[in-house]
């Protein structure tokens, strides 16, 4: 009998499991997790550091944590979202998340400055917080967060670390390899400042959320085999198969929070579910989308995950471990050579064929929302639906085709329009991103 949860502010019963393995390589568990229903949160956090210094850094920064949302101020915030949900509201949301990491920095940074044998300890740090039909989301470090859909397998987070980075600001081609060491650049304690990533996502019945270490992702070596794991069975049983299967290497800590959506129960008033109704059809008139019905583009909609870019930031190419391209919701992208873009505008569509172009990155020129999708999301999306495939990838080659040949056919190998093999058969590109600050030493091996 499976059995399910009714938690504060979120408009579905959920189910959840948790497990984690301290590693034969390891002689503690410097891994810690947040599981709290009552308050709908949940948090992982793999902590690094000589001695202890891994397990306290990553125990100090779920106890802030935990201590700012549960504080009447985070509550009196979330609640003004669900009340009347919108931009605004949601943007406090995230500033809540944000600020509840930064306590937690500061906290591990005064509890090394206390603790000498404790200096240079750390932890990476992933936040889910549910609300209505969404989960808002808090990132730094190289722990995960990855969103199960019955179509796709959707890796939300990027790693901040150095290989990702450079990938990301385009130094390195997206294909490469790591030849040395992968150097984690940001994660909680490492220094005054942290960078933190806030995102969110809409949930739907059947869809299961994934918070877990890089001793999970790491050592499961393919997404559609994390997929399948995350999928199987109770939210208990398949966590603990996640952390059986990175058990089999056993090289480091691991935990896996699963969260699995359940029936909806409320229906509220107001709304903020999908994108609004500018952005709908803002987004159906990009060259992707033009002329499809609704239903299609809401299904191809569904692999994509909304995130915000400041003036000035380089979109970024390779992001969470392979391409993506962007439909532009609001604000103005400015290519090298001058040309700019606003609402509608399709960037990187030779990504959804898998061709890593080696043109300049784009800035943002106003702040901009955008749509990301992944080429593996696109292309689990338009597995499950030929009909749909035939439609998206016509229309695809269609405006590579206007782009011109020096954007139909870029410096690297290409890869041919017809839909993709399933993802069994697919070969899994190492990328993801985020310009961070300097590097602060190897992480864990």
């Amino acid at each position: 009998m499976v059995v399910t949860l009714i938690v504060p502010h979120f408009d579905f019963r959920i189910d959840f499991g948790v497990a984690e393995d301290q590693g034969r390589r390891r002689e503690t568990l410097e891994d810690a997790h947040l599981v709290l229903p009552e308050i709908s949160l949940f948090a992982v956090a793999d902590g690094m550091g000589g001695h202890a210094g891994g397990e306290v850094a990553a125990a100090l920064a779920l106890e802030e944590v935990e201590t700012a949302i549960r504080g009447g101020r985070a509550q009196r915030i979330i609640q003004g979202y669900v009340s009347k949900p919108g931009l605004d509201a949601r943007r406090r949301v995230f500033a809540c998340l944000k600020q509840a990491v930064e306590r937690a920095n500061r906290r591990v940074r005064e509890e090394a400055i206390k603790r000498p044998e404790l200096t240079g300890m750390g932890t990476t740090l992933d936040i889910a917080w549910l609300a209505r039909d969404r989960a808002f989301l808090a990132h730094a470090g190289d722990g995960r967060m990855y969103l199960a859909r019955a179509n796709a397998m959707l890796q939300i987070t990027q790693d901040h670390a150095q290989l990702e980075s450079l990938k990301a600001s385009g130094a390195v081609h997206a294909a490469a390899k790591a030849s040395a060491q992968n150097r984690l650049l940001n994660a909680v304690g490492l220094q005054d400042n942290v960078t933190v990533d806030t995102l969110f996502v809409e949930l739907d019945r059947g869809d299961r959320l994934l918070l877990c270490s890089d001793g999970v992702h790491g050592q499961i070596d393919t997404e559609a085999r994390l997929a399948e794991l995350v999928r199987r069975g109770a939210p208990s049983s398949a966590a603990a198969a996640l952390v059986d299967a990175a058990g089999v290497i056993g090289r480091d800590n691991s935990t896996a929070i699963i969260v699995a959506v359940s029936d909806r129960f409320v229906r509220r008033p107001g709304s903020d579910r999908g994108l609004a109704a500018r952005d709908l059809e803002g987004a159906r008139a990009s060259p992707l989308l033009n002329g499809l019905p609704l239903p299609q583009v809401l299904a191809t909609l569904s692999a994509g995950v909304e995130i915000e870019l400041e003036q000035g930031e380089i979109v970024p190419r390779a992001v969470t471990n392979d391409l993506v391209a962007y439909i532009v919701l609001e604000g103005v992208v400015r290519y090298a050579e001058g040309r700019e873009v606003g609402a509608g505008a399709l960037l990187f569509p030779e990504s959804l064929v898998e061709v890593n172009s080696r043109d300049p990155l784009p800035k943002v020129r106003a702040d901009a929302r955008l749509l990301r999708l992944r080429a593996d999301d696109f292309q689990e999306v338009c597995g499950a639906d030929p009909e749909l495939a035939s439609q998206l990838y016509r229309r695809l080659a269609r405006h590579l085709a206007r782009l011109g040949p020096q954007r139909a056919a870029p410096k690297a190998s290409k890869t041919p329009l017809p839909p993709a093999p399933p993802a069994s058969e697919r070969m899994e590109v190492s990328i993801p991103p985020l310009p961070s600050p300097p590097g602060l030493g190897p992480r864990k091996a």
